[in-house]
């Protein structure tokens, strides 16, 4: 049998299917609480971490081999914030977001901070500032790269925030370029959703439906005209699929996962090729099948992966038709196996170790790349004192 299809086969029989790399370990959500009305607090948020991409994922262009570049990042992220909540429905923040790469004398991106979160009922929540974002809106791994972890982590516009026993909902816009009158640039953002419909069949089986959409633009109308700048642009990516979920009674191993994922890409307004952004594509799709078997402390996750002309700008390249560093090179058809492991050992409620492996394989090329990284994680509040109010 075609090794590609055994493989794929393999994992279809003997391991269940996940939507994304559990990266619980690095969400930051804090709910508000009655019992903290008027108090205020020191928060410290820290990961520090050693990762190494080895990444060489080769294409032929004119007789000439090129590569997608690998990485290396060692260093820390820190945020200390004061947190004072004045009602027993609002919460606001303040603090700094400092990352420091060793072998740099300088912080990379040093960014104020600041959040209001209100509660507006019992289920939903609005964020002002600061949003709760990153790896926490839960994106799959081809539509948000896990890099930008280190890159961009700081996110700032609107939020809503809202949770039941059957349904989850993340919609958010994360505006990243702001212009003025006349700037020489255009105004960038993107506006997401996030959704899961929860059903318990019993209480060792359940299934979800998912719905991921993320519409990523750069345009405006009060910059400075330039045509060879770039005219509008508009993507869009779609996420659903269906997961199903078996709860084991073994001790050694605590749950599988099932579930298919379907991706789309669509370019609403796709600036002509020259210009800053246009896309290679207007149209793409992909799909994902993906295996999880969760031991507590261990957790390993295979996976298929099956694209055409599919694009997502901050998604993982690995994932993509086209490539990090050669803006008009692409391969129309790709094939991904993909093998992850994860360790998370938990030393208290607050800080935790994790080792991390990611292999791809590319059938196609015979070619395997993969990334390893090593995060403690810790974060902790300390009460400041309990304050007492003007008005």
């Amino acid at each position: 049998m075609n090794q590609k299809y055994f493989l794929l086969l393999f994992l279809i029989l003997n391991m269940g299917f996940l939507f994304s790399q559990d990266n619980s370990i690095f969400y930051t959500h804090t709910e508000i609480r009655d019992t903290n009305e008027n108090k205020l607090y020191f928060d410290i948020k820290t990961t520090s971490f050693l990762k190494n991409n080895e990444y060489f994922d080769t294409i032929v262009k004119e007789w000439e081999l090129e590569t997608l570049k690998g990485w290396t990042g060692i260093g820390f992220m820190l945020q200390p914030k004061l947190v004072y909540q004045p009602s027993n429905t609002t919460r606001v923040e303040a603090g700094y977001f400092l990352e420091k790469f060793s072998g740099r004398n300088d912080f990379y991106k040093p960014v104020p901070l600041f959040r209001i979160q209100q509660k507006l009922t019992s289920s939903l929540e609005l964020v002002f500032g600061q949003l709760y974002g990153g790896l926490e809106h839960k994106l799959g791994e081809p539509v948000y790269r896990f890099d930008r972890y280190y890159s961009d982590n700081v996110e700032y516009g609107i939020q809503f925030l809202f949770k039941n026993k059957y349904f989850t909902n993340d919609l958010w816009i994360n505006w990243e370029k702001f212009i003025f009158y006349n700037d020489s640039f255009k105004e960038e953002f993107v506006l997401g959703n996030v959704s899961e419909i929860k059903y318990e069949l019993n209480k060792k089986m359940k299934f979800s439906i998912p719905f991921h959409y993320t519409w990523t633009h750069a345009g405006g109308q009060i910059d400075k005209h330039d045509e060879n700048r770039g005219s509008l642009m508009s993507l869009n990516n779609i996420m659903t699929g269906l997961k199903l979920k078996y709860r084991s009674q073994n001790r050694i191993l605590r749950s599988i996962d099932f579930s298919y994922s379907y991706y789309h890409y669509s370019a609403g307004a796709n600036p002509p090729k020259g210009q800053k952004f246009h896309q290679l594509f207007d149209k793409g799709y992909g799909h994902y099948l993906k295996a999880n078997m969760d031991f507590g402390s261990i957790k390993l996750m295979l996976g298929y992966w099956k694209a055409h002309n599919f694009i997502a700008r901050r998604g993982e390249y690995i994932f993509q038709s086209i490539y990090e560093y050669l803006p008009d090179d692409y391969i129309s058809d790709k094939t991904l196996y993909t093998l992850k492991f994860i360790y998370d050992k938990k030393i208290k409620d607050n800080i935790t170790f994790s080792i991390r492996s990611d292999i791809y394989y590319r059938p196609d090329k015979n070619n395997t790349i993969y990334s390893y990284a090593f995060y403690f994680v810790y974060n902790d509040v300390f009460l400041l004192k309990k304050v007492k109010p003007l008005y």
